[in-house]
């Protein structure tokens, strides 16, 4: 855990030097808010359009890194843009935009103190990926855990839903995980 840690700590200082915008999202957010399983590795969401200045950041410090033109792998970190879900034709963008920055908190992780995306954001693309065990990902129960734990604002949850374009089937998957949007108008 502690090369995590270092690592987070770098990229911490490097963003922040440099004004991005980004925020802990995934699995590491879910352990903040609510699913206490043990961080395997941190991924974190930049503003769009981002990521080849963020390796150019890091290789100015001698990082190597891997990019692939969408997200940066470095010794347990994953740098995404884009966390846009597809599904089929349907299509439910997710990516940095400026309702999200407004509700990114500051955090401590790992010995960090770092931003993190919003339980309410966290909790929506977590349920609407809806992966379990079988899979090998845990979204379902990270869900359940922030729906549990963290006090929701559910007029955002059904703003951020309007914004990705989800359907009704959010809705149920929200329910399924103990978030009530069907009295809300």
């Amino acid at each position: 855990m502690s090369l995590i840690a270092g690592n987070l700590g770098v990229v911490q200082r490097t963003l922040d030097a440099y004004h991005l915008a980004w925020a802990v999202c995934a699995g590491a957010a879910a352990h903040l808010y609510g699913n206490r399983r043990p961080i395997q590795d941190i991924d974190i969401l930049i503003e769009p359009g981002k990521l080849s200045e963020v390796v150019r950041l890091l290789d100015q410090q001698q990082k190597v890194v891997q990019f692939d033109g969408q997200r940066i792998l470095w010794r347990g970190i994953k740098i995404f843009d884009d966390l846009t879900i597809r599904r089929g034709r349907d299509v439910y963008p997710f990516v940095l935009d400026a309702d999200m920055r407004s509700r990114v908190r500051r955090l401590p992780l790992l010995g960090s103190l770092v931003p993190v995306l919003s339980p309410e954001d966290v909790l929506v693309h977590k349920a609407l990926l809806a992966r379990g065990p079988e899979e090998g990902k845990h979204d379902i129960a990270d869900a359940t855990a922030i729906a549990r734990r963290q006090m929701l604002d559910l007029d955002y949850i059904q703003r951020r839903l309007a914004l990705m374009r989800v359907n009704g089937a959010a809705t149920n998957m929200l329910a399924r995980v103990g978030v009530d949007l069907s009295t809300r108008g």
